[in-house]
């Protein structure tokens, strides 16, 4: 009898944790491609074709908390920099670090991105990225119903591990834009430990457009997908309204997952402060009803003003 006990306890203790690694690396693919909303404000993060595109320099820094409320919910901060190179050119950086439950990962790239004009109207960037990156699941850091299973006692660690990625973009100005690419094209692999677990690398499409209903009203929707092989198809849309030239206001909607709310202020020149609250539609909505992402991009001008 006391065997059964024992067993039954194991069992569910494996498929109490089975079940939270799984979702934490599966659900919303969120925290291994980062799961950010203001992508319109800072696409770089998704796409290195961005840098240099910009009329200045940029560095911006994020903060998004999610599922406040809830324990182990996904926490994201991060830097990146997008830097003018001459006429044509540009360059930039990324570290971005995620923590969902007891998984992490960290990354940390440079980009590199030409742009030319196809014609009067429209203009053609391309982006590479370089750089490394790390995924490691804290297995100590979990309660389980008999926490000497050797099956749980040991942390797992891709350690750092170089990637790539790519993006394109092509645009008519601030008229209108569409860009595709693959921030990360190599695998998280944590070798002879990597089990059953199978990652994938994620395809970006975003679009745009700009629409001016008066000079103090303008109007910015937009479009992000997000598509991987045997993942279902996921998707954002966004309208954010432009009011005299330094405040923005605006409302968003992920498929299945949330809707949001976001402003944002343009509080000098060089200084633009950006912030989304969001409220889940999706199962998480139970134990958790906020998230917050906050972020501030500094601006750089090459000429003294």
């Amino acid at each position: 009898m006391l065997k059964i006990v024992d067993f039954l306890n194991r069992m569910k203790s494996h498929l109490a944790l089975t079940s939270l690694v799984l979702f934490v690396i599966s659900s919303s693919f969120g925290q291994v491609e980062t799961m950010y909303s203001l992508y319109r404000f800072n696409p770089q993060v998704i796409s290195p074709a961005y840098s240099g595109s910009t009329e200045n320099s940029e560095v911006t820094v994020m903060n998004r908390q999610q599922w406040i409320g809830l324990e182990g919910a996904p926490k994201t901060i991060g830097i990146t920099a997008n830097l003018k190179w001459g006429e044509k050119k540009g360059v930039g950086f990324n570290v971005i670090s995620d923590q969902f439950g007891p998984v992490s990962t960290t990354a940390i790239s440079g980009d590199f991105a030409y742009h030319t004009d196809l014609n009067t109207k429209w203009r053609m960037s391309g982006g590479i990225r370089a750089g490394v990156s790390s995924m490691s699941i804290n297995y100590s850091g979990i309660r389980i119903v008999t926490p000497t299973d050797v099956v749980f006692t040991g942390d797992r660690s891709t350690g750092f591990q170089p990637n790539l990625g790519w993006g394109l973009r092509f645009d008519k100005g601030d008229q209108f834009f569409v860009s595709l690419s693959q921030p990360r094209i190599l695998r998280y692999d944590f070798g002879s430990q990597n089990t059953a677990y199978k990652d994938v690398a994620y395809y970006y499409s975003m679009l745009g457009s700009r629409f001016k209903f008066s000079d103090q009203v303008i109007f910015y929707p937009s479009l992000l997908f997000r598509m991987a092989k045997d993942v279902p198809l996921s998707w954002d849309i966004n309208l954010t309204a432009r009011l005299l030239s330094k405040l923005d206001a605006g409302i968003s909607y992920r498929n299945q997952d949330s809707y949001g709310f976001r402003l944002g202020l343009q509080a000098s020149k060089k200084i633009y402060v950006g912030y989304v609250y969001e409220m889940p539609i999706s199962q998480v909505s139970k134990v958790s009803n906020q998230t917050h992402e906050l972020a501030l991009r500094f601006s750089f001008s090459r000429k003294s003003d």
